[in-house]
């Protein structure tokens, strides 16, 4: 749990403060923050600064929650913040979390920094801000819209996410900046071409019951197909339940524990197809460029900015919903027809290079905080 700033200034350039957690534990924010920190570009045009808001504890049932911990972080991250902002302006930089809890710790940020005189811009990494700021009251959502009228530029994922923000931040004020992922090394691997992979939390909203029906229906139509469903539980019925259900397939249906690094590599690298089908709203999922970014097919649905991602029937399909059924024709499409699934795995790759490498992605947030930093509030 820290709220320690690194990265000093550097003379001659603007000062830009970067707010975010790094892991562990390991989801979408703390990578992001881990790969804005390592922007080559940010660091020539910017005199750049980390103010680390970790939660160090592991797992992810604390993150939007309310509890003593979380209030210490926050409010020293904030007091951290606030001495910081006495030196001179620049810009500050941090996800917007789209939760009442996470909300005020970024509303605390966003008010000390613009009433200091520095460019505010906020970068939503999810896809659920407008429902979040439907469901509170009327208080709550004056405050929210008092709170956004202080951010210099809000980024989104997608073009197909502006709309979260329709009646509370002026379009003008809106950039669309998705993520990339840093390049996967192919160097020789063998696929399987049997194999389906699942890598993500296995949480509900994330689609992993629909995912194990579809696996299901999958391996009674082809005898060789094997899933891996790889990451964390955390809802131990759900996993007592999908457990139970497959043991007799168990040497079909895998579950295993999440994986980084080289182990992640090795399982994007080895299998032929992913399914990844969220539920709920999206962003701008990383599991999906890095399977774009391995030549993998993608089974998905259309969340957040995937749609804009993945490119229906050329690199993979991408169904309006998780329903197990169309799951299972997709991936069947696949397993059966090694040439439509080596175009797919080829516009895959393509796709990853045209638009979502990290160096892309580098420099379209250096350009669009440059572009803030240049315009006066």
């Amino acid at each position: 749990m820290s709220s320690s700033l690194a990265l000093y200034p550097t003379a001659g350039r603007t000062r830009l403060i970067v707010v975010g957690p790094l892991p562990p534990p390991t989801h979408g924010v703390t990578i992001s923050t881990s790969l804005v920190l390592a922007n080559k570009l940010l660091s020539e045009r910017f005199s750049v600064e980390h103010l680390d808001t970790s939660d160090r504890r592991t797992g992810l049932g604390n993150i939007g929650t309310w509890d003593i911990t979380n209030v210490v972080v926050a409010l020293r991250s904030a007091a951290a913040l606030g001495l910081r902002l006495r030196k001179g302006p620049g810009v500050v930089y941090l996800p917007l979390s789209s939760g009442v809890s996470g909300f005020l710790r970024d509303a605390l940020f966003i008010w000390l920094a613009s009433i200091r005189g520095w460019k505010v811009t906020a970068h939503l990494r999810g896809g659920e801000f407008d429902e979040f700021h439907a469901a509170q009251p009327r208080l709550v959502r004056w405050w929210i819209r008092r709170m956004l009228s202080r951010v210099d530029s809000m980024a989104v994922m997608g073009r197909s996410l502006v709309h979260m923000f329709d009646g509370l931040v002026p379009a003008e004020r809106i950039a669309v900046v998705p993520n990339g992922t840093p390049e996967i090394e192919r160097n020789g691997h063998i696929r399987d071409p049997d194999a389906v992979l699942f890598l993500s939390n296995l949480l509900a909203r994330k689609g992993i019951v629909e995912a194990v029906h579809a696996a299901e229906l999958v391996v009674a139509r082809h005898p060789a197909a094997h899933f891996r469903f790889i990451g964390s539980w955390y809802d131990d019925e759900l996993a007592r339940t999908l457990e139970r259900r497959t043991a007799p397939l168990s040497d079909r249906i895998e579950f295993l524990p999440s994986v980084s690094g080289e182990r992640k590599r090795e399982a994007l690298l080895s299998a032929s197809i992913l399914l990844f089908c969220p539920v709920l709203s999206e962003g701008h999922p990383r599991v999906v460029l890095e399977a774009l970014a391995a030549g993998l097919p993608v089974v998905t649905t259309n969340r957040g900015a995937i749609a804009e991602t993945v490119v229906d029937g050329e690199s993979g399909f991408v169904l309006a919903d998780p329903v197990p059924e169309q799951l299972a024709d997709r991936i069947m499409l696949l397993l059966e027809d090694a040439d439509l699934r080596d175009r797919m795995s080829s516009a895959a790759r393509a796709r990853y290079e045209a638009a979502f490498t990290q160096e892309s992605a580098d420099r379209r947030l250096a350009d669009w905080l440059e572009g803030v930093a240049g315009h006066a509030r």
